[in-house]
This record gives structure tokens, sequence and C-alpha cells, in this order.
């Protein structure tokens, strides 16, 4: 998680608008980060069809060497991606209900890579361990391995 962590203070450091909403004061570390992202299995990836429309959806991942690693079927994420290649994804967790509960979440954006054909076996190797573990089996299902390396990170961590 060092990485993230990181790559979070770079983002804070050219941040303007999101300051205002999620002030670095109140940023997960390096330890939250690794909590918040160990205890989920689950993330929203959202990538843009060539139209310019938004989609977003529930996917398993693994967030491993400053990167987030997910696994798709042919379909409309694939074929948003390989048309632009570049997604955001957002884990949350808590109380997000009237009266301020304490929640914890994390955005991410930036370019992906595609692992396909005889790619995903090599790319996927040094993730075996970690995937199996969080995931139960590897993706055999997958047409592809997708790489998320985040340009930006930002978290918060509200307090009760």
């Amino acid at each position: 998680m060092i990485e993230l962590a990181e790559l979070q203070r770079q983002s804070y450091e050219v941040a303007r608008g999101v300051r205002g909403s999620w002030p670095e004061a109140d940023a997960l570390d390096e330890a939250g980060l690794a909590d918040l992202l160990g205890r989920h299995r689950y993330c929203v990836l959202a990538t843009g069809r060539p139209s310019g429309r938004a989609t977003a959806a529930p996917v398993a991942f693994v967030a491993q060497g400053g990167s987030f690693w997910f696994a798709s079927v042919e379909g409309l994420r694939l074929r948003n991606l390989r048309s632009t290649p570049w997604a955001s994804i957002v884990v949350i967790e808590g109380g997000l209900v009237a009266g301020g509960a304490a929640h914890r979440a994390l955005t991410a954006e930036g370019p992906i890579e595609l692992y396909e054909g005889d790619r995903f076996g090599s790319a996927f190797e040094p993730l075996r361990e970690t995937w199996i573990a969080r995931h139960g089996g590897p993706p055999d299902w997958a047409a592809a391995l997708v790489e998320l390396r985040p340009e930006r990170v930002f978290s918060y961590a509200a307090r009760s």
C-alpha cells in the first residue's frame, strides 16, 4: 500500500476541488488504505462508452503493486476499456445516511492495460495467490485481466 499512499500524497499536492469535500487531513494513511482495501473484495468500476456515456458496475478486485486488478468477461466493460483505456473505481463503507455516521471511502482513476490471450496467464501469475485467497479460485471465466494504474488516489475517513 505504500505505492498508493505515496500517490495519494502526490494527488493532494495538485488537487484543488477535492480538498473542500475530502480534506487531506481526513485521508486514510497507509495502514488505513490497506485495511479498507483488504476488507473489501468488490469495488465499483466506472468506464466510458465511445458515446461519452459512463457506466459503472461492481467488480471483484485485487490491489497489488500500486495497481488495481480486475477480471472481465467479453461484453460492454471490455468494449469500453478497449475503446477508452481509462477507468475509475470507488470503494466505500459505512453509514452514509442522514446524521453523518462514520464512513470511509477511496477513489482512484487512471489508465488501464488489458491482458488478453497469452498475456493473461503471465500477468495473472504474480496475483494468483492473492486472487485465490480473496475470491476462492482463479478467474477461469474471464476473457481479460485488467490493470488500473492510478494517476490519482483520494480517500476520506469521516469521524462520527
